[in-house]
């Protein structure tokens, strides 16, 4: 009995101990959610996909030195992508190659394939988004140059403005009706692919104000009356100019796909 006694009494735990031990573990929880709260207040509300400069970024997986000896010279060329909230690149596009642009397109692809970008952020909360941009190469004094452009704006691609264009928030788009919307049935039936170039303005807070139809190729199959419904309620990720919100006119490119043809996934 005695035995069972002193076993019992070594076994409890002084009252003060157990006071300070949850004094302690309550200080160390609310500094997890101080901290919590400073790194969500950190975010910011609203953000569009960078490129970055880490070492999976797309500047720097293009192997510049590997292209001018392999014998590219100047050259330029768009894309357009699809940035998920993880800032890997989905489907992507790359087109307007200028002539002898073949070694750069190919790597640019690859590494469009292999590079993430610094997610797009909106209402504070990661997105997807759709992005769009200008890759320009040229080689001087024997070493080769490569700039990326987050817009297709040619006066602002020929200044080297620093101008993020503004990035269409993936899930505001109706994209069922380019199945559905009876607008472009012809298309449908003729299986014919095409490519609309559109001045898109945004202001400094994502919201669309106006989309004009600058060219449709081919026409006659309604794909700029089509896109208009399409992305009559979209919201985007507003302009950056020189790192700051800003009310913008952009040129914007939809190659419009029934199939897949010309796409390049992962």
């Amino acid at each position: 009995m005695n035995r069972t006694r002193l076993r019992l009494k070594k076994q409890r735990v002084p009252l003060a101990y157990l006071v300070v031990r949850a004094f302690a573990f309550s200080v160390v929880a609310l500094f997890l959610i101080v901290h919590l709260a400073e790194l969500q207040a950190a975010e910011p509300r609203i953000r569009p996909a960078l490129i970055g400069n880490g070492p999976s970024a797309l500047i720097n997986l293009i192997d510049t030195k590997k292209l001018m000896e392999k014998g590219q010279r100047d050259g330029l060329l768009m894309f357009t992508c699809y940035v998920g909230a993880s800032g890997i690149v989905g489907d992507y596009l790359i087109y307007r190659e200028t002539p002898g642009s073949e070694l750069l397109k190919k790597g640019v692809g690859d590494s469009l394939r292999a590079c993430r970008f610094i997610p797009a952020i909106y209402n504070g909360t990661r997105t997807d988004v759709l992005l769009a941009g200008t890759v320009v190469f040229w080689a001087a004094d024997g070493r080769p140059h490569l700039r990326i452009y987050m817009n297709q704006n040619r006066d602002d691609v020929a200044k080297g403005n620093d101008f993020i264009a503004p990035q269409v928030v993936y899930n505001t788009v109706d994209w069922p009706a380019l199945q559905y919307d009876p607008v472009l049935t012809k298309a449908k039936v003729y299986l014919q692919n095409g490519v609309l170039q559109l001045s898109v303005t945004v202001d400094a807070n994502g919201n669309q104000k106006d989309l004009k139809v600058v060219l449709e190729d081919p026409p006659g199959f309604r794909f700029g009356e089509g896109f208009r419904k399409i992305y009559a309620r979209a919201k985007w990720i507003p302009g950056f100019r020189n790192g700051h919100p800003a009310d913008c006119t952009f040129d914007y490119v939809i190659y419009f796909k029934l199939w897949d043809r010309g796409f390049e996934r992962r």
